[in-house]
């Protein structure tokens, strides 16, 4: 059986402009979901729209609509994945005040040490999972996420990329690469560091995951007196004095606050994991729109500017895999190495179908396959044919046994 994880995130081209609102914003917050507010007693708490009464975000797209937000100080809450939707990025509307005095934890899951069972490290919500690192039994994994490490035999993991490129050495695989821009428009996380390689006679620790992604807007305001963190996580224990290898760390994932007023004495933070054999994660990215600001501690610096569009509007390009092998993909896949998107079972080349949106005719799309073991593979579609409202092209694969991830990319020239 061969599990396929077809990855709805690839928008090709961001055009953010939008007409700024001089006389106000509007988060588009419905208040559906009615306040959001912790007890202040609570100590860390763990986001789970299902514990809700009744169960919030039951279309499950990570779009929640709030009147107002409170998280008192004293309170962590936890973003993961696990719980919520991996590689889906968590939007938080209200059309109140948004208030966060404790801490909104989005944080990637460290790597696993060479001592211990490789599992793949988890993100924090929006992100890439980490890496296993290698055993005698089977090789190490490269990291998940378009930005993720790679693995290299008889070497530590790569640290994985976003705003900026993971670390690598000559001991280390390929670092992953940069990702998505500073509108944050598509909105994506962290992504996860390589697994470390076995070493003969010990395992490969394991790479970090990528730190989660989050928008909260306001059609008030946003104080942050408090933290909202998205860091990455750090590469896996291991005892490099004795040969181990490392696996590499997860970069830092996405923040965005989009509100009239943004102000606080708090904290952002969105970087990546230090690694441990020169195999960083890179730093992520911050984005605040407001038209008063007074936020000032953030890493990395943001990108800033005034109120704009909350998402892509609907006449963005976009590229997306609709059918592989003849079975249909779900319009909102999870990328998951756990439940896959689509099962085919065959061992001969199949086809992958994909459709575009606002991408002009002629346009190759470039998909690339990222087993859960082995190296990743790129083909090229056909040329898009149809009109530039809706089109359609298609190329054929050999996809190997076990979990495979579809990453599509289209690119032209305007």
């Amino acid at each position: 059986m061969r599990n396929l994880s077809a990855l709805l995130a690839c928008v090709v081209l961001v055009a953010p402009g939008g007409e700024v609102l001089a006389q106000g914003f509007s988060s588009g917050s419905t208040g559906a979901d009615g306040a959001l507010a912790f007890d202040p007693a609570a100590g860390t708490v763990v986001f789970d729209p299902q514990t809700f009464v009744p169960p919030l975000d039951p279309d499950g797209d990570n779009v929640y609509h709030f009147t107002t937000i409170t998280v008192p100080a004293g309170v962590t809450v936890r973003l993961a994945s696990g719980v919520l939707p991996e590689a889906r990025p968590v939007v938080w509307l209200a059309s109140g005040a948004v208030t966060i005095d404790g801490v909104l934890d989005l944080n990637g899951q460290d790597g696993h040490s060479n001592a211990s069972t490789p599992l793949p490290a988890v993100p924090g919500a929006g992100g890439y999972s980490g890496a296993p690192g290698g055993t005698g039994a089977k090789a190490p994994q490269a990291g998940n996420g378009p930005g993720g490490g790679r693995t290299a035999p008889g070497k530590h993991g790569g640290g994985a990329g976003h705003a900026v490129s993971g670390g690598e050495t000559a001991s280390t695989g390929a670092a992953g690469g940069t990702y998505g821009n500073e509108f944050l428009l598509p909105l994506v996380g962290g992504s996860g560091g390589a697994g470390g390689a076995f070493s003969g006679f010990s395992n490969g620790s394991g790479g970090g995951a990528g730190g989660g992604a989050i928008l909260i807007a306001s059609s008030t305001s946003i104080a942050v007196n408090g933290a909202i963190t998205a860091r990455g996580g750090n590469s896996g224990v291991c005892t490099q004095s004795i040969g181990d290898f490392c696996g590499g760390a997860g970069s830092g994932g996405a923040i965005r606050l989009v509100a009239p007023s943004i102000a606080g004495s708090g904290s952002l933070t969105a970087t990546g994991g230090p690694g441990r054999s020169a195999n960083g994660g890179g730093t992520g990215r911050i984005r605040l729109e407001a038209f008063t600001l007074s936020l000032t501690a953030m890493n990395p610096a943001p990108s800033v500017a005034s109120p704009g569009l909350v998402f892509l509007p609907a006449t963005a390009p976009a590229v997306r895999v609709v059918r592989v092998g003849g079975v249909d993909v779900t319009a909102s896949p999870t990328g998951s190495f756990v439940t896959a998107d689509v099962a085919i079972d065959a061992a001969a080349p199949v086809a992958i179908e994909i459709e575009a949106r606002n991408v002009p005719p002629g346009t190759i799309v470039q998909l690339t396959l990222d087993p859960e073991t082995g190296s990743p593979v790129t083909v090229n579609t056909t040329p898009l044919q149809g009109t530039a409202a809706l089109s359609t092209a298609s190329a054929t694969a050999t996809f190997p046994h076990g979990f495979t991830r579809l990453f599509v990319k289209a690119s032209w020239t305007p």
